[in-house]
């Protein structure tokens, strides 16, 4: 078991940085919603389709950060980074697990991190990814 004290700060930061870039995300899911309730004549979208665009533009949104730089706005504010175990470039199939399963499984990937030797969460793990702190 690690340190508790470093497992935890790492941990407040990046539910801190995913806070964030909720907020960003929010703001974009507030157009998509607005462009697609104008298509249905004002009234609420309840289609199954719909949530799966969503989920589709959250991928695309983390996808799209992750791949230039490893960093969303939210990560790079809490100043940590996204990067391959294996220090290689990030492909889109490692952010496609990493999204998938951190979706899937958030509070326990993360609360996994206080049993893991290198406070990695399953998501991590699993993606092959790893968050590090950044040094400035």
């Amino acid at each position: 078991m690690r340190n508790f004290s470093s497992t935890s700060s790492i941990l407040l930061r990046r539910v801190a940085a995913f806070l964030y870039d909720c907020l960003l995300l929010i703001a974009i899911y507030f157009v998509v919603t607005a462009i697609a309730i104008s298509f249905n004549n004002g009234n609420a979208i309840q289609h199954i389709a719909y949530y799966f665009l969503l989920y589709v533009i959250g991928f695309l949104f983390f996808d799209w950060f992750w791949m230039r730089g490893g960093q969303t706005l939210g990560m790079r504010a809490w100043k940590i980074k996204l990067s391959s175990t294996n220090n290689a470039s990030l492909t889109h199939l490692q952010c496609l697990h990493r999204y998938f399963l951190g979706t899937l499984f958030f509070v326990f990937t993360l609360f996994w991190m206080f049993f893991s030797k290198e406070s990695t969460a399953v998501h991590d793990r699993l993606s092959k990814t790893k968050i590090t702190r950044e040094i400035i």
